[in-house]
């Protein structure tokens, strides 16, 4: 019997730009990938986690999946959590996202019910790994990487698409903050990562 909802995060980057790893990093004295985790168990049944590094969040006690494909981004980390997923509704989130919303989150995982994938658009911008994307994408997300198409933009084009933008939040009565999309790939921004969360409280 098939689950619900599946929350997916994607923990196999290199972090190179970084310098250490980004998923353990603390904002307000916890690793961004546990406040991810804690967020997503509000809206979702199961947790997975994609990586290379078992032992790494072995502590974290959530199931684990690797890369099939090592060394093609994050379209590699979706295939491995879309094929390993239990659930038709998969809420996929980077691991380097410390403010991600579950409202949000939630709103995009109930668009699931008309297409295959519902992404934010936040101010023009297109945020693909923080996505809802229902588990018959994997056909087309196989289909890129076998055509060493490893752009998300590309992925999306041939994936039926909601892009999810701050007017049709707003009209759903839906706050969503800036901080929702944020990531972090570089000290800089862990620099504003902890700036905001001090900001924030």
């Amino acid at each position: 019997m098939s689950l619900i909802r599946t929350g997916i995060i994607l923990a196999g980057g290199q972090s190179s730009r970084m310098g250490q790893n980004k998923a353990l990093m603390k904002i307000d004295g916890v690793p961004v990938i546990e406040r991810i985790a804690i967020e997503l168990e509000k809206i979702t049944d199961e947790l997975l986690i994609v990586t290379n590094t078992f032992h790494t969040y072995q502590y974290l006690n959530i199931p684990m999946v690797g890369d099939e494909q090592k060394g093609k981004g994050p379209l590699a980390g979706i295939q491995a959590g879309l094929k390993a997923t239990r659930s038709e509704k998969n809420l996929i989130v980077a691991c380097d996202m410390p403010f991600i919303s579950s409202s949000l989150g939630d709103f995009l995982l109930e668009e699931l019910e008309d297409y295959q994938a519902a992404i934010p658009k936040l101010e023009g911008h297109v945020h693909p790994l923080f996505g809802a994307y229902r588990k018959d994408a994997l056909h087309a997300v196989s289909q890129s990487l076998a055509k060493n198409e490893l752009r998300m933009m590309s992925l999306l084009q041939n994936l039926h698409v909601r892009y999810i933008s701050e007017d049709i939040l707003s009209r759903k009565g839906i706050p969503v903050k800036d901080t929702a999309v944020f990531n972090m790939n570089d000290p800089i921004e862990y620099e504003k990562a902890l700036k905001l969360d001090l900001d924030e409280n």
